[in-house]
């Protein structure tokens, strides 16, 4: 028996006498200091794996345009010999995954809401083959693996003696990498609960929460203080702000919808190939070598690239070309089997985007207003189907009321647009194709 909301008001419903009480308050406190040891193991984890990335990218680390241009196409053979490295090794994994599909998000949901262990072997294995896939360069996210390998560490490292429940135990794994890598670790716990646990129950709480903190603490005492967005401006809420907030939703929306259609499409894509698995994560490498002395900033993570745009350093076609060319490479990695994240390319597409309302309002607003965050924060709520923790996060990483409430204008927006047409969130929709449902708060008869 777990103990879960039912369990706990069944007791607290019944007068407490001296010994039960003090028996349930160190059950609760014993789940709490777990929890604490839980998400210093997924901190460190999570800071060891991003570091790795962030070597890899510093390795390889171009000239990053702020303008298309062909005058200087020159392929490098180091970013080839990185790419299809990877992709010969991501080819080799696949066999070892069933019907070839590594491990992500959805499957940590499917494990929290059917109340089934994970399968951890294939969990740990993917976050490492998206480690591999990243540093070669493929043109995935980093967040979706670590939620993967966070909450596989937090099932095997909770004994049952305390108690929680799977999706409590699974949901706090997840928050913490999320903390960890954001420096969020109010969001975090937040996305926890709306993402993998769904729901906010009394006795559960406490545990994501402390394991979220000690994943935050951490990052900060390895890396100092890390906002994944800094020194930014926040527009002044007016008639135009507002506007354009809500035009930054509506294109989001519409981007992230498109994403989540071709990334739930692309593994038919594959399969229409009738390559065998070992040579299909080649096909993305090839079109990423190809693009790469074009657009570099589809290499990766794309954080350089993010930071630029928030700087203001690029032009509307670039812009323009990135969303586009993001969605595509990215749904094509993903479904040839180029393993990983899939909230990296939203909060990158989504940064572009934002770029492209900062040029248009550049003219109508003072100093520099970096729209970009709002169109990353909208465009990963959509993805993730956690537009609260999103909000939460966005005043988290920038310290700004304004921004907050900004983002709660383009996150409804965007939320509302991508869950009408593609479904509550990316991983939904992936478990929904296998013919998994899992609950959620509306129903089309509902």
């Amino acid at each position: 028996m777990s103990l879960d909301d039912t369990s706990v008001a069944a007791s607290d419903a019944k007068p407490l006498d001296a010994e039960s009480g003090t028996h349930q308050l160190a059950s609760r406190f014993a789940a709490i200091a777990i929890s604490l040891f839980v998400g210093t193991i997924v901190g460190f984890a999570a800071v060891i794996f991003v570091r790795i990335v962030a070597l890899a990218d510093d390795y390889r680390r171009l000239t990053v345009p702020g303008n298309l241009s062909l005058a200087d196409y020159t392929l490098n053979p180091v970013i080839g010999i990185g790419l299809f490295t990877a992709a010969l090794i991501s080819g080799l994994a696949l066999r070892h995954f069933s019907n070839g599909q590594p491990h992500g998000p959805a499957d940590l949901i499917h494990a929290a809401q059917h109340d089934h262990a994970p399968d951890q072997r294939a969990g740990f294995l993917s976050s490492l083959l998206a480690m591999i896939n990243l540093s070669g360069g493929a043109s995935v996210g980093i967040f979706g693996p670590l939620v993967t390998f966070g909450g596989c560490l937090s099932h095997i490292l909770q004994p049952r003696s305390t108690r929680l429940s799977r999706d409590v135990i699974l949901g706090a794994g997840a928050g913490g990498a999320i903390a960890a890598v954001f420096s969020a670790p109010i969001g975090a716990a937040i996305f926890a609960h709306e993402a993998i646990i769904r729901r906010f129950g009394g006795f559960g709480t406490a545990p994501v929460i402390a394991c979220t903190f000690s994943a935050y603490l951490v990052s900060y005492l390895l890396l100092g203080e890390h906002p994944l967005f800094s020194g930014l401006t926040s527009p002044p809420l007016s008639v135009i702000s507002i506007a354009a907030v809500i035009g930054i939703g509506i294109a989001s929306g519409i981007a992230t919808t498109i994403y989540m259609l071709c990334v739930t499409a692309a593994p038919g894509w594959a399969r229409a190939t009738r390559l065998g698995l070992p040579l299909r994560p080649l096909i993305p490498a090839a079109v990423l070598f190809l693009l790469s002395p074009l657009l570099p900033h589809l290499l990766g993570t794309g954080f350089s690239s993010i930071d630029l745009v928030l700087a203001g350093k690029f032009t509307i076609t670039l812009l323009l070309a990135l969303v586009l060319l993001k969605i595509a490479v990215s749904s094509l990695c993903l479904g040839f089997g180029f393993f990983g994240g899939t909230f990296g390319p939203a909060l990158f597409f989504g940064a572009m985007i934002g770029g492209i309302f900062d040029i248009l309002l550049s003219g109508h607003m003072g100093g520099h207003p970096t729209f970009a965050v709002l169109g990353a924060a909208s465009c990963v709520a959509a993805v993730i189907g956690s537009p609260l923790a999103a909000i939460v996060i966005m005043f988290e990483l920038t310290g700004s009321f304004t921004w907050a409430v900004l983002s709660m204008v383009s996150v409804v927006t965007a939320t509302q647009i991508s869950r009408s047409f593609a479904g509550r969130s990316l991983f939904d929709r992936q478990l929904k194709m296998r013919g998994v449902l899992v609950k959620d708060d509306y129903t089309a008869s509902g």
